[in-house]
């Protein structure tokens, strides 16, 4: 998935610079990679957020243009605002499409698992995981079925699809598994108060 932005130079690097170009609708960020200088840049909040929400859960790639200049981009990092959840900050790593970079790739669940039909409960342990590959290699997933998994199974890093691409979490590591649904426990029985004692 790939979308593209226009983005303009800037200058700012007081905190209340930045507040104010924020005011404006625009959210500082910077471009930076192998070869090239980092560079400080300001894009619309609309639109970058438009592309965010579309690229929700997949792998995206972002074209950013500045002053004429196009640049193949991954969004590497993301500030946000604790409360409003508001972008704060970005940052883009220029890809080259022969050089080898590590990402964070979405991991997809297909079927449903048959463990769930025995009342089990499914717990998703990793949404992504790490992988090192050429940047023109790059997955925008990686399915894995989990249909056949019942109460107790579990899928792990080594069970993912293999391609053109190595893992960099550990191959051990779960991925998902499926639990026994929890019983309520008994509450323990009140024990019956003494008899008082009556005086002669």
């Amino acid at each position: 998935m790939i979308f593209n932005l226009n983005a303009s130079p800037r200058t700012t690097q007081r905190k209340s610079d930045l507040t104010e170009l924020r005011a404006k609708g625009l959210i500082p960020a910077v471009i930076y990679g192998a070869g090239i200088q980092s560079m400080s840049i300001s894009l619309k909040k609309s639109e970058f957020a438009q592309c965010f929400k579309k690229s929700f859960g997949e792998m995206a790639f972002y074209e950013i243009e500045v002053e004429g200049k196009q640049y193949h981009t991954l969004l590497k990092d993301k500030q946000n605002h604790p409360v409003t959840r508001e972008f704060l900050h970005l940052d883009f790593m220029v890809i080259e499409k022969s050089s080898a970079v590590e990402v964070d790739i979405p991991i997809k669940f297909i079927g449903e698992a048959a463990g769930l039909k025995e009342g089990g409960m499914m717990d998703v342990i990793m949404r992504t995981v790490k992988i090192s590959c050429k940047a023109d290699q790059i997955p925008e997933d990686l399915e894995i079925n989990i249909s056949a998994l019942n109460v107790g199974d579990s899928l792990h890093v080594s069970d993912l699809p293999t391609g053109n691409w190595q893992y960099k979490d550990n191959q051990d590591n779960t991925v998902v598994v499926i639990h026994a649904k929890k019983t309520a426990e008994a509450e323990p029985v009140a024990a019956a108060p003494a008899p008082e004692s009556k005086e002669d």
